[in-house]
């Protein structure tokens, strides 16, 4: 595979903000210089997962991961090095020279995304730059898609021939059982070879919410060409009811409105998009899938359905409804006039009065489902009326936070003219058994396979395996890494090595003389993982936290505590004098071991008794700072 030049990885490095980046993994909430949210990599309740813009990394204080962008994005899409810089070089604007050929030591993984990155390029080409995209141009613009909506969402052709594609793969010398497995390519039946999927259609390119080519859907411009729409096969890196089509585009905006609009298809997102609605999604062939709400509510506290107002339409919104709730989103519902869908609707009556349908027709989930009882005639009996009910109360069960469930209970009450505390009886009736907040109930399906990966090694380590440094050594090794050579030389210019403690707090501080003695500290080897991931993580940890002296160091010692920022070399003569502190006193505690079983034995003690008297004296010394000249 092509090596990407040093300087293009840094460049991608500055340009990238982690912050942009996390959160469409995280919700995160700013507290003080860093952010906060619960870690994608492990369950939890509690936000532990610290993020500082700054520095660029993240740490989580949960389950120990930490490091950069680049290995954040590793990590939580199970991506090759490689791989992560181009998918970040392309958000961030950065061209890399693009691979036209893959070595053979590639994952297969590695191949296909290859694969569909290529043809993708291909189809755009032949769709804007060759006489074969003529007719398909045409198309376009007659449904009323500009160029640049055309360019925003990659949209390509497949021209009107059996080994187009197939060709351009095997003069870029691709392995045609690759491409088979990408799902561009069909094996042929009667004969060795392969024919191209897509022929003769628009083809729209299928992204993951970081902008992976995954796929491709297909439309025909011969209304005589059968199917209408061919979509990819699953593959290895597409499976249709993890996607949701559009949510690359539309990411930034969801997260703007916390809401999200739900549609069916391809040209309806694109059509709502060139119109002003940028936080439009579909569903790419499939109902709504619990997997797919949680894609939609890394970003979303609201998802907005767009739906037919004929019985199926009506089905899928219910059903979408249930699913969206017991994820802890809101459901929200607008009915499409009889025979429209978003595409024809918005280009009829424009922006505008798009945006006041939308308002106006807008409904809670209890109101849409009572809405339609009452166009249904099921509210006409008793025991219509008393099925609705019950209706709307399942729903409301399905919500996970109590307080919600109570509004909506309240809501339900004064629509349906019914006393809450009659309602809440039946809703204690129905009753869905204990269950956990399913917000934090992730099938592995919806995690990332590195978050089940990194919990299973976290199982397996013992915790005798690490010897965890002391406050005072983290930081002293905090100050070290942020304020560079001046304090290496300071702080291990009065200090042994083999004051820190066996383990990774040695080993980092080890390191950096290593780098002090070479003329440059480069934190970001430790946080590239370089040097491991034990001190990847630790340099996470000390870089995105406010490590500063423990505030109980004036309780126990008397000993004042300075903020790092007003005096770096106070605080690193504190720390160093603890530690001092800590080893002396543990040395004392074992002589006193020693003394009481000689003493015991009737031997003689003096010898003992003279080390403890230096010891004291050194203490003391210590506590004086007499180690330190400069202070």
């Amino acid at each position: 595979m092509t090596k990407i030049p040093h300087d293009k990885i840094e460049e991608v490095r500055d340009l990238t903000d982690i912050v942009d980046v996390v959160s469409d993994y995280v919700r995160l909430k700013k507290r003080g210089s860093n952010f906060v949210g619960l870690c994608p990599f492990h369950a939890e309740k509690t936000p532990s997962f610290n993020v500082n813009p700054a520095m660029g990394i993240y740490k989580c204080f949960g389950c120990g991961v930490g490091g950069d962008i680049f290995s954040f994005v590793s990590e939580v899409e199970s991506l090759s090095f490689p791989e992560v810089v181009r998918l970040l070089a392309d958000r961030a604007g950065v061209t890399i020279p693009e691979q036209d050929e893959i070595d053979e030591e590639a994952s297969e993984t590695e191949a296909i995304y290859h694969a569909l990155r290529f043809a993708a390029r291909h189809f755009f080409q032949n769709l804007t730059q060759t006489d074969h995209g003529a007719e398909a141009r045409d198309y376009l613009k007659n449904r009323g898609l500009t160029a640049d909506t055309v360019k925003h969402f990659g949209l390509g052709y497949g021209i009107n021939a059996w080994d187009d594609l197939l060709e351009a793969t095997e003069r870029s010398r691709m392995n045609p059982h690759i491409v088979e497995k990408s799902g561009l390519i069909i094996k042929r039946k009667e004969r060795d070879g392969y024919y191209d999927r897509y022929r003769n259609r628009v083809i729209f390119p299928i992204l993951s919410h970081v902008g992976k080519v995954l796929g491709f859907g297909a439309r025909v411009i011969d209304p005589k060409d059968e199917p209408k729409y061919i979509n990819s096969p699953e593959t290895p890196v597409y499976t249709k009811s993890r996607v949701l089509y559009g949510l690359y585009q539309a990411r930034q905006e969801i997260r703007a409105r916390e809401e999200a609009v739900l549609v069916e298809g391809y040209t309806d997102v694109i059509s709502l998009h060139q119109a002003g609605f940028t936080h439009a999604v579909a569903t790419c062939g499939t109902a709504l899938t619990p997997e797919q709400i949680h894609l939609i509510s890394r970003y979303a506290r609201r998802i907005l359905l767009l739906y037919d107002a004929d019985s199926a339409g009506v089905r899928a919104a219910f059903r979408a409804i249930d699913l969206i709730l017991e994820k802890g989103l809101a459901a929200y519902a607008v009915a499409l006039p009889e025979g429209e869908d978003p595409d024809s609707f918005v280009k009829r009556i424009g922006r505008t009065e798009f945006d006041a349908y939308l308002k106006d027709r807008r409904q809670d989930f209890v109101h849409f489902i009572l809405t339609h009882a009452g166009r249904t005639g099921r509210m006409d009996t008793p025991e219509g009326q008393a099925d609705v009910q019950r209706t709307i109360l399942r729903s409301i069960s399905r919500i996970p936070d109590p307080l919600v469930q109570e509004s909506y209970l309240k809501l339900a009450s004064d629509a349906l003219d019914i006393p809450d505390m009659q309602l809440r009886k039946v809703l204690k009736g129905i009753g869905r058994g204990t269950r956990r907040n399913p917000r934090y109930e992730k099938t592995a399906a919806e995690r990332p396979a590195a978050a089940i990966k990194i919990e299973k090694k976290r199982e397996s380590l013992k915790i005798n395996d690490r010897v965890e440094p002391l406050p005072e050594e983290k930081a002293l090794l905090r100050l070290m890494l942020g304020k560079g050579l001046p304090l290496v030389e300071f702080i291990l210019g009065h200090m042994a090595l083999s004051e820190f403690s066996a383990g990774p707090g040695r080993e980092m501080a080890e390191h950096l003389v290593s780098m002090y003695e070479s003329g440059k500290i480069d934190r970001q080897a430790f946080i590239r993982g370089d040097l491991g991931d034990d001190l990847r993580r630790m340099a996470a940890e000390l870089l995105t936290s406010d490590v500063e002296p423990s505030a109980n160091w004036e309780i126990r010692r008397n000993i004042p505590v300075p903020k790092l920022d007003e005096d770096a070399v106070e605080s690193a003569a504190s720390a160093m004098m603890l530690l001092k502190l800590d080893r002396v006193d543990s040395a004392i505690g074992e002589l006193k071991d020693e003394i009481f079983k000689v003493d015991r034995a009737g031997d003689d003690v003096r010898g003992l008794q003279k080390k403890m008297i230096d010891l004291h004296t050194l203490r003391r010394t210590i506590e004086e700072r007499k180690f330190i000249s400069d202070v």
